[in-house]
């Protein structure tokens, strides 16, 4: 258990796309830096915000990491690269004959484009057909050996591969490994003999799991983005020991849940969607401590809008992700993402009408107005010529941005194509912004059976103050709540994480066959075990919670549901309480009697979840103050030309000296923080509660 002592501290990091967020525990204070992110090497950036954070705490750097107890990482490392395809040389071992698996990607058609192929799945190439390598072997859907592997290919395949592809890494993708891993074993040792200093993964060690498609895939994936990702976390932790840091590095997955460094160098692949999934366990502990159990989430920062529910403070875990067009067997925190963040770039889209995103300007040269040498406009620029921004006071005022720039870039990018002003052009691009989020939000309520107007949207992120309310209005959500300290707050998310391994095996269980139990218990314990020695090679042997649960779906179809299981080995009747549960769920999900009749259930895989808790401080307070409500008084003002009008308003601006606990205001007004902006606009209704966040209720009369 990680117990942070008196006197100790906990910091918690995110490394995003354009910023880089670091939120510290300190005694009872929590202090947050922010700075941008520095491409050329993340440690720049992460040092200059871990800078800011200390001098909060009238500290010097070295001093805070010296009584650092628990150190935690997140970042978009990983999701760029793949987002990018920016990534290692793989090659691939497969079973002869089906050389092909990956470019078919589970149809008919692969990466070469054919316009006329409605069917096509155009998989992004990730290896290239001659780096694919069929080796003689085959074990059967049972696990039988077939045909015996032959090593002398795997000798000749590796040295090829190496010698003259020139691959950075190996993965072993055989037919039915996940049925019985001993090729794959065999010919892992193999390559480790002939080249101990290259990446080797096999597909039945990372995801034991029947479908050669989503199998392939995450091995692949998990190859592809090993050697950068490698890079990263050896620079981050040489820069923090250089700096003063004594404990260990912990690094946050996707899953939800921190890993140590070993692991992560072992499967980077689990890294994706790290930041996001920080926020969303941030949000539900937040929600926690203030009596909500429903929270939609919005998580808007430089590079895009990440959004999620919790339904019941449970956060949920999407299964075998679909990655754009990659099948894979990879866990995560489920978050709908769009590219709608501060550095998102606008453009005029083929259709003639203006869009925002998907891509983004990041840090480097980043939008217009940081006058590093972008010229395309963004979400950022137009909040600057909309007065929403104060160029003087950005990131504290340790940037200071530029009006005539971000003027220029909408006026010659977009505005004068429609001939607009480029107030008109910065109106549009807040307003089309604000569509695209609320769009987000319904994706992951509507669409999943949930009325959105039953739910708290807690927003965070640097830049989604600017935006929450409007959002909520378009959702129909009457109240909306951003954290004290939403600009890092995925950072501050990973001070409530715990740590968490998940493995996964294929049982195949039809549930009606009672005679296939034992076989099934067998698989059951070996999972449990897996987990627990992952655990104790990571320093855990105590304290260990494990969770069962398992996808189930009816016999004959592609996808299933997840579905609890006991904490124990399985009885005969347990067939019969699984059944009832995954047909609850089934109907729960597509509707009342969608669950299909007089068809078998099948269980298909058996998945076992290890978490230890974390024994740490709360980070969410409450503060209690017998002074009555105030209304706070602005000490400036400025003009800002309020979105959806064609009017400037001169509106109040409050500083944090004039906000306190209980503080409240009417709209329009703009809160202006150290490292963010909070838009009000009229007919809201802003106010501080005793945990410090900011509550934006619309009036009724609005």
């Amino acid at each position: 258990m990680t117990e942070v002592a008196v006197g100790g501290a906990m910091i918690g990091t995110d490394v995003g796309g354009t910023h880089t967020d670091v939120a510290v525990l300190h005694g009872d204070r929590v202090a947050r830096g922010k700075a941008l992110t520095t491409y050329d090497d993340f440690s720049r950036g992460l040092l200059e915000a871990l800078d800011v954070a200390a001098a909060e705490l009238d500290l010097p750097l070295k001093e805070l990491l010296n009584l650092t107890e628990s150190f935690m990482n997140s970042t978009t490392v990983v999701t760029n690269m793949i987002t990018e395809l920016r990534g290692s040389t793989v090659g691939v071992l497969t079973t002869g004959g089906f050389v092909d698996t990956l470019r078919l990607a589970g149809g008919v058609r692969g990466w070469e484009p054919d316009d006329h192929a409605a069917s096509q799945v155009n998989a992004p190439k990730l290896v290239s057909r001659k780096a694919v390598v069929p080796i003689t072997e085959r074990i059967d859907w049972s696990g039988k050996v077939i045909v015996p592997l032959n090593e002398q290919e795997v000798e000749e395949a590796a040295e090829y591969l190496v010698k003259e592809v020139g691959v950075d890494a190996v993965a072993i993708c055989f037919l039915s490994s996940f049925a019985n891993p001993v090729h794959e074993r065999s010919a892992e040792e193999i390559v480790r003999s002939l080249y101990p200093d290259l990446f080797v993964e096999s597909s039945s060690r990372l995801f034991p799991v029947a479908g050669e498609t989503r199998r392939f895939t995450t091995a692949v994936l998990n190859s592809f983005v090993q050697e950068r990702t490698a890079m990263y976390l050896h620079t981050v932790k040489r820069a923090l020991r250089q700096a003063g840091l004594r404990c260990e590095v912990s690094f946050f997955q996707g899953l939800g849940g921190v890993y140590s460094l070993n692991r992560a160098l072992a499967f980077p692949l689990g890294l994706l969607g790290s930041g996001p999934a920080a926020g969303a366990i941030g949000a539900n502990a937040l929600a926690q401590a203030m009596g909500y159990k429903n929270v939609l989430v919005g998580d808007m920062g430089g590079t895009s809008f990440d959004t999620g529910i919790i339904v019941d403070n449970q956060v949920r875990v999407e299964r075998n992700l679909q990655l754009g067009k990659f099948r894979t067997g990879i866990n995560i925190v489920d978050v709908a993402s769009v590219g709608a963040g501060g550095g998102s770039i606008v453009s005029v889209s083929e259709l003639g009408v203006p869009r925002v995103g998907p891509h983004s300007a990041g840090s480097t040269p980043g939008p217009a107005a940081y006058g590093k040498g972008g010229e395309d406009p963004t979400v950022t620029d137009a909040l600057v010529v909309l007065g929403l921004i104060d160029p003087e006071r950005y990131l504290g005022g340790r940037i200071k941005l530029r009006s005539d720039l971000a003027e220029s870039a909408l006026s010659t990018r977009l505005a004068n194509h429609f001939n607009w002003t480029a107030a008109q052009a910065a109106s549009a691009i807040y307003e089309l912004a604000v569509v695209q989020m609320a769009t987000a939000v319904r994706e992951v309520s509507v669409q999943k059976g949930h009325d959105p107007r039953e739910f708290l949207f807690l927003a965070y992120g640097g830049t989604i103050g600017l935006f929450a309310s409007d959002i909520a209005s378009q959702l129909g959500v009457g109240k909306v709540v951003i954290p004290g300290n939403n600009s890092v707050f995925c950072a501050q998310g990973l001070l409530s994480a715990d740590v968490v391994v998940q493995f996964d095996q294929s049982v195949g269980w039809n549930l009606s066959n009672a005679a296939d139990l034992p076989r099934v218990n067998t698989i059951a314990e070996e999972t449990v075990a897996k987990a627990l020695a992952a655990m104790t090679a990571d320093g855990f042997s105590e304290g260990v919670e494990i969770r069962r649960s398992a996808e189930c779906r009816f016999q004959g179809q592609t996808f299933g549901l997840a579905v609890d299981l006991p904490a124990r080995p399985l009885k005969e009747d347990d067939a019969a309480s699984i059944t009832r549960a995954f047909r609850q769920e089934y109907e729960r999900v597509y509707g009342a009697g969608t669950a299909w009749e007089g068809v078998s259930t099948t269980m298909v895989t058996y998945s076992v979840v290890a978490t230890v808790r974390r024994d740490s401080p709360s980070v969410y307070r409450a503060v209690t103050t017998k002074n009555p409500p105030t209304t706070a008084r602005s000490a400036t003002s400025r003009p800002v030309n309020i979105p959806g009008s064609d009017h400037v308003s001169d509106v109040p601006v409050y500083t944090s000296s004039a906000l306190s606990v209980g503080s409240m205001i009417e709209g329009p007004a703009i809160f202006d923080l150290t490292d963010t902006t909070i838009w009000v606009p009229p007919n809201v209704t802003a106010n501080r509660d005793s945990y410090n966040n900011t509550v934006l209720t619309r009036r009724l009369d609005g």
